[in-house]
């Protein structure tokens, strides 16, 4: 990944700002989705709080409707009236229950006391003209005479859907059942209790039958209505009839957009029969839109304040980065003209080393020839003889002054470089100095290998690590040697080996001996620049790199152990 990213200085900054990014963008999903879940978490409550009300005042209707017939039972003595079936005397008592419930503002619709045969002997009078029967099939009151206690549900037919409370009529002599008093509710009492406590709902009964699911319209409305709640009773009609389909009735609540609003439409308020069977449902829509629009408005704010963060982190990374490149252009150039410094104080060391023989040569045969001048014995064949000894000398001096100025010119184009050539040549001109300091060159590259670069690469980069490895050298006493090897791997790689006996580069420095300033030197003798330019060189040669590591080698047969810098390039069958 590292060596992916330095290939390119443009892919640190793509990849920092895709990184920066990318952790910003699943930030903001994170509160998005934090945001999503409180409003999920609101509705949730508010659904929760339209459930408790419904089971709330169903409970209380219930215990109300129970405890008022008890009374009514027991101090009327109703039991002996059924058993008797005086239906004169149980019209006197309960024509006027009837009549009190309106004023209960309980919307009773109607009411029945039936035998232990489920016979009716008394009904309420002027209501549900269409059910004067003698005999009314009702689950709940089967079932308040088989348990004998109260009873609490929905049914539908002969009435229409209503809401149920079945009292079992108990002898007080015997304990038994002699007959179930039956009142009827009309299920828009639930309906209209949610408009006494929220503003600003819509509430509508459904029925359920055969899978099937419909919005009664035969529902009688509790007490006296007024116009103004049969309008708003049509209106909440008319609001769910078109939306119906899209209820999910198998969820606690749904939430749809009706329009350009947003509805919570609550789902949970079923309408049981005493045997468990659901009957119907009250649904009630509550407009979330301001809630919604709330939250958006975060989100949208959020998504604005993303938008510009990205584009100033997009900024200050291109900005920085620029500002990084030329920081380190400028470092670059600075390093660059300090190792040509360097470099040109130490090719003018070797140069001055190399020509002191041949001057002190020339200084001889001059000093030579005013000697034989003044003994009187300077002949023809002398002076030539000494003159060509002169010519050679300044020769000589000549080649050294054009290797090295040919060691400075790299070219402007890549060609084909021969390893062996180079090696020789390097060693040829820092011989010399490796006689002066007692230190054998062991070549073993007998064979020619060519590869891409510029003009004298591998010839700097050979002059550089020879001259290195010359300095741990002479820091030791004993045999000392360089060895340089070559071998091929994979039949396009080759890898070259400078080995010497110095001792080795300690551990915690050899990753980072190729970069600048990093000496095993004392900071007096060393730069740290030698084995930096080696990494440059390497790095312009085909799929070149460089590394170091400590090894033994043999040479004549004795095992020595020392550093090894290494070499790798993809060689070429072009020729220059």
């Amino acid at each position: 990944m590292m060596k992916f990213l330095e290939t390119n200085k443009s892919r640190i900054v793509t990849v920092t700002y895709i990184f920066l990014f990318c952790t910003f963008f699943l930030f903001s999903l994170l509160v998005l989705q934090k945001k999503m879940s409180d409003y999920y978490f609101s509705t949730s409550k508010t659904n929760g709080t339209f459930k408790k009300i419904y089971e709330g005042e169903a409970t209380w209707l219930n215990q109300r409707m129970n405890n008022y017939l008890r009374s009514i039972i027991v101090e009327q003595g109703v039991a002996a009236h059924v058993v008797g079936k005086d239906r004169e005397r149980l019209s006197r008592i309960f024509d006027p229950v009837f009549a009190s419930f309106g004023k209960r503002y309980v919307p009773v619709i109607a009411l029945f006391i039936a035998d232990t045969k489920g016979n009716i002997i008394y009904q309420n009078p002027g209501s549900a003209p269409a059910l004067q029967t003698s005999h009314l099939a009702s689950p709940a009151i089967r079932s308040a005479l088989a348990s004998g206690k109260p009873v609490y549900g929905f049914e539908a037919g002969p009435l229409p859907l209503h809401h149920c409370v079945a009292v079992p009529v108990i002898n007080d002599s015997d304990g038994t059942v002699v007959g179930v008093i039956k009142v009827a509710t009309s299920p828009a009492y639930f309906h209209f209790t949610y408009k006494w406590i929220f503003d600003d709902i819509k509430t509508v009964i459904i029925q359920t039958k055969d899978g099937s699911v419909f919005i009664p319209s035969d529902l009688p409305l509790p007490g006296e209505p007024s116009p103004a709640s049969k309008d708003k009773r049509e209106q909440d009609i008319e609001f769910f009839k078109p939306i119906l389909n899209q209820i999910d009735m198998s969820s606690e609540f749904s939430d749809l957009r009706v329009k350009d609003r947003h509805f919570l439409v609550s789902t949970s308020s079923r309408f049981l029969s005493p045997e468990g069977k659901e009957m119907g449902r009250i649904l009630v829509a509550y407009d979330m839109t301001d809630v919604r629009d709330r939250l958006w408005s975060d989100v949208y704010l959020w998504g604005g304040f993303f938008a510009v963060s990205a584009g100033l982190m997009f900024l200050i990374n291109f900005v920085g980065f620029y500002k990084y490149e030329r920081i380190i252009t400028n470092q670059g150039k600075v390093l660059a003209q300090r190792s040509k410094q360097c470099a040109l104080g130490e090719m003018l060391g070797y140069i001055g080393h190399q020509w002191r023989q041949p001057l002190y040569t020339l200084s001889v045969v001059i000093q030579n020839i005013e000697l034989q001048s003044q003994l009187g014995q300077l002949d023809d064949a002398l002076l030539k003889k000494q003159v060509t000894l002169a010519n050679q000398n300044i020769q000589y001096i000549s080649s050294i002054i054009d290797d090295w100025r040919a060691l400075l010119m790299s070219g402007s184009s890549r060609q084909a470089i021969d390893l062996r050539a180079s090696v020789e040549r390097a060693i040829a001109m820092v011989a010399p100095i490796m006689e002066m300091n007692r230190i054998t060159i062991d070549n073993q590259i007998k064979t020619t290998v060519m590869t891409l670069g510029f003009v004298n690469d591998l010839v700097q980069l050979t002059i550089n690590v020879l001259l290195n490895a010359r300095d741990q050298l002479c820091m030791k006493d004993g045999e000392r040697i360089i060895q340089i090897s070559c071998r091929e791997e994979n039949g396009s790689l080759v890898t070259v080996r400078f080995q010497d006996n110095a001792g080795g580069i300690p551990k915690h420095l050899l990753k980072r001996i190729f970069e600048p300033y990093v000496t095993t030197k004392d900071k007096a003798d060393g730069t740290g620049l030698g084995l930096y330019l080696c990494r440059q060189i390497a790095e312009n040669l085909d799929n070149g790199k460089v590394w170091a590591e400590n090894g033994p080698f043999e040479f004549q047969g004795t095992r020595h152990v020392g550093a090894c810098i290494c070499l790798q390039f993809a060689k070429t069958t072009q020729r220059s």
